[in-house]
């Protein structure tokens, strides 16, 4: 049976593999939007228009996607919800791996307390 170390090496293999399928993918959410236009008395609907949104840097981006696109795109944002899943499963491996090989598998660090001598009484500050 192979090690801990082993198992966990070669999922985080499985995982960079699937992280290096993903090939193309959007930051963001893609949402549908319609328009009520008011014409001669009659309330048409327009649309649907797709809008690309979501923050890059601190700063938040708007980007209209024509709606030929959108199922594309629409694949290309769950690929990168998909690829930070896989890097953080990646991240979490890795920090196991390094765990264990440092020999620190989560045990908790014994140390000991302070203790005054017996029959030692403290007087309180003044002020």
């Amino acid at each position: 049976m192979p090690n801990k170390i082993e198992q966990l090496a070669a999922q985080r293999e499985a995982l960079l593999a699937q992280l290096q399928s993903i090939e193309r993918l959007r930051r963001g959410s893609l949402s549908r939007q319609t328009y009520a236009k008011k014409a001669a008395g009659q309330e048409r609907h327009q649309g649907p228009c797709f809008v690309l949104q979501g923050f890059h840097q601190g700063k938040k981006f708007s980007q209209r996607v024509p709606a030929d696109q959108s199922q594309q795109v629409q694949q290309q944002v769950n690929n990168f919800k998909r690829f930070e899943d896989l890097a953080d499963q990646c991240v979490t491996v890795t920090d196991q791996i390094t765990q264990l090989a440092e020999g620190q598998t989560g045990s908790k660090k014994n140390s000991s307390r302070r203790r005054s001598k017996p029959g030692a009484l403290r007087e309180p500050r003044s002020s």
